[in-house]
């Protein structure tokens, strides 16, 4: 007998209130990770994803060059600046071991070249390894030869297309295929001109063709019996991929994007920069912190925390759609006493979410990164997190470049060059903003929201210079 689960009284315990509180984070979102992008080369298989997805999708047409001239057309996509992109659709099995109708998503692919292959985490538990051909493999002797020269378990005609336009986009991508026939069923040849070059099934060449061949009936019959089966559940697969939290989707190939400071007062350099690391960077998800009593500067910034908080509110809210991934404001620093360390905050963030140990990035400027081994545990917070390093002024890329490469000699951090990001440089500065403010300035560099709240609250002396 099967236990009822437990009923909920209207009014929780104190401790499940605390333990809700310790789930959901200090945080706010201030802008919504835009939705997935689905690719079907097919019509079909779009029409198929659309009975059981809700995400937004584009047909391509068949083959490489469609998937091309899909990405060409980017200005016309339903979502202009997608969080990730899948490709969605069938593909013929070449390993017996996966059948008609299943599903699976690809860990890898490859093209002309198969020691070359792109790779995808974004499916977790993903295995499969898929050869893009350049004709449909319709014999099972054919299926062996290709399996024994790529090592490939699945085959079809877009897939590493698909994944080297999403590389060159700075896109994070996906695949998952559905079954059609498996390694060892022979596919009527007839079925590579079915279909047009807008991916659009031709039911007069359908009919033309059993006409001339009655016995294609039954194959065919059989092969849409479990294409259905398998573009359903590859539709089950992809949807529920895209409902997942941006949190959720992060690792060390798309982390999570730190961004900590003083923001006393955030200017609009602040914003884009954060914008900027996510698209390079391929990040789900960006939280805003800011600093309660700055480590490095050892006393607390001039504005109140809450007043910073509004003023990043304001400041970060404001960042488009060209971000991608979610934005978040954290008060988990705020909120903390003493100085905002690092190496806390990260340790905090994993504690919240353990598989986010290894998938954070810290975004910081050249400055503050030259004096790393001053940094409260810093050799622990470099185990944890590596950082994200934007060039501020006077510092240069090729200086900033080399210190890197001197410090990954001298600390053992390898890859310690790989941190610096390829970014305009920050040319604004917090401290001569208010300096100006004081005198009765508006700056440039801080937006009308940030302003207002500035206004508001009578910051840095505003009014008193007029």
């Amino acid at each position: 007998m099967i236990a009822a689960p437990p009923r909920l009284s209207s009014s929780l315990p104190d401790t499940l209130i605390a333990m809700s509180a310790r789930v959901s984070g200090p945080d706010e979102t201030l802008k919504a990770a835009e939705p997935p992008l689905v690719f079907c080369p097919l019509g079909f298989e779009r029409r198929a994803f659309l009975r059981f997805g809700k995400l937004p999708v584009v047909t391509t047409g068949p083959g490489p060059d469609a998937v091309r001239r899909a990405f060409a057309a980017r200005d016309s996509w339903p979502v202009r600046h997608p969080r990730f992109v899948v490709l969605l659709g069938l593909a013929g099995a070449l390993d017996a071991r996966l059948a008609p109708g299943t599903d699976h998503a690809a860990a890898e692919v490859v093209g002309p070249d198969p020691s070359a292959p792109l790779r995808s985490g974004l499916v977790a538990g993903a295995t499969a390894r898929i050869v893009e051909a350049t004709a449909v493999v319709t014999t099972p002797a054919d299926k062996s030869r290709l399996a024994a020269a790529t090592r490939a378990q699945l085959v079809d005609m877009e897939s590493h297309a698909f994944a080297s336009c999403a590389e060159a986009a700075g896109l994070s991508w996906g695949i998952v295929r559905g079954v059609s026939d498996g390694a060892d069923e022979t596919l009527p040849a007839e079925l590579a001109h079915f279909v047009d070059a807008r991916g659009e099934t031709s039911a007069l060449r359908v009919l033309a063709a059993i006409a001339r061949r009655p016995s294609l009936v039954p194959a065919l019959m059989r092969i849409g019996r479990a294409s259905r089966v398998a573009l359903r559940n590859a539709s089950f697969t992809v949807d529920a991929l895209g409902a997942r939290a941006p949190l959720e989707l992060c690792d060390a190939a798309h982390p999570l994007v730190l961004y900590g400071g003083s923001f006393d007062p955030p200017h609009a350099r602040h914003a884009t920069m954060l914008a900027d690391a996510m698209r390079a960077l391929r990040s789900p998800c960006g939280i805003v912190m800011p600093a309660r009593v700055n480590p490095l500067k050892n006393d607390a910034p001039p504005s109140a925390g809450d007043a910073r908080l509004a003023m990043c509110r304001a400041a970060f809210g404001a960042i488009g759609a060209e971000a991608g991934g979610e934005i978040r404001l954290s008060r988990l620093e705020l909120d903390r006493e003493g100085p905002s360390y690092t190496v806390d905050t990260v340790t905090a963030l994993c504690g919240r979410t353990p598989s986010l140990r290894g998938a954070i990035r810290f975004l910081v400027g050249s400055d503050a990164i030259r004096g790393i081994e001053r940094w409260h545990r810093w050799r622990e917070l470099l185990e944890l997190a590596r950082p994200a390093i934007v060039v501020r002024p006077p510092d240069t890329h090729a200086a900033v470049a080399g210190f890197l490469a001197d410090f990954a000699r001298s600390s053992g951090f390898a890859d310690a060059p790989s941190w610096l990001l390829d970014l305009a440089p920050v040319e604004l500065a917090s401290t001569d903003l208010r300096t100006r403010i004081a005198h009765g300035e508006r700056p440039s560099g801080i937006s009308d929201a940030v302003w207002r709240e500035i206004a508001a609250r009578g910051l840095y002396g505003f009014g008193g210079a007029r």
